[in-house]
Formats: C-alpha cells, sequence, structure tokens
C-alpha cells in the first residue's frame, strides 16, 4: 500500500472530523519529502474521495508558511508541564 493509498482510506475514515483528518496529517508534516513527494499530495488532492475541506487541507499543510502547516506543527510539540503545574497550583488554591 502506499502513502497516497493510505491516506486516501484514512480520508474515507475521516470524512467527518477535522481533528481526526488532522491527526493523521500531523504524522506526516515535519516528514515532508523523506516518505513522500509533494507529487504525491497532488495526486492525494486530486482523488474524489477526500471532500473539499481536506484537499485545502492537504496542500496547505505540506505548503511552507501556511497557518494550516503551522497549526499541525503545533500539535506535534509536547504539552507544557510547566504550564499544567500552574493550573493544577490555581486549581488547588481555589479549593482552599
Amino acid at each position: 500500500m502506499t502513502w497516497v493509498d493510505y491516506m486516501i482510506e484514512v480520508a474515507q475514515h475521516s470524512k467527518d472530523s477535522a481533528a481526526h483528518w488532522f491527526r493523521y496529517l500531523r504524522k506526516y508534516v515535519d516528514k515532508c519529502g523523506t516518505i513522500f513527494t509533494m507529487d504525491d499530495v497532488e495526486a492525494l488532492c486530486n482523488n474524489d474521495a477526500l471532500t473539499p475541506f481536506q484537499k485545502v487541507s492537504a496542500r496547505a499543510a505540506f505548503r511552507e508558511g501556511s497557518p494550516t502547516k503551522a497549526h499541525i506543527s503545533g500539535l506535534n510539540k509536547p504539552g507544557q508541564r510547566d504550564s499544567l503545574a500552574r493550573v493544577r497550583a490555581k486549581i488547588e488554591e481555589a479549593k482552599a
């Protein structure tokens, strides 16, 4: 199974969920060019199985400087433990 075939199958399963679609895209955004080429991205986007939203977001996800790529790349970053610790401390203060 090629990357394009896999992503077409994923697209069919995530037609109703942008979050689900972005979850699959984020696995590949930082690997652009190593696993597949931009021709593969265009082949994916030219498939009728994808919704218009999926086509637009897939193209934008692999384009340098796009807000969609920045958003998806941000999803790949680990959570901020310090921020969580501060929120927990505020919750504990409010309980006291």
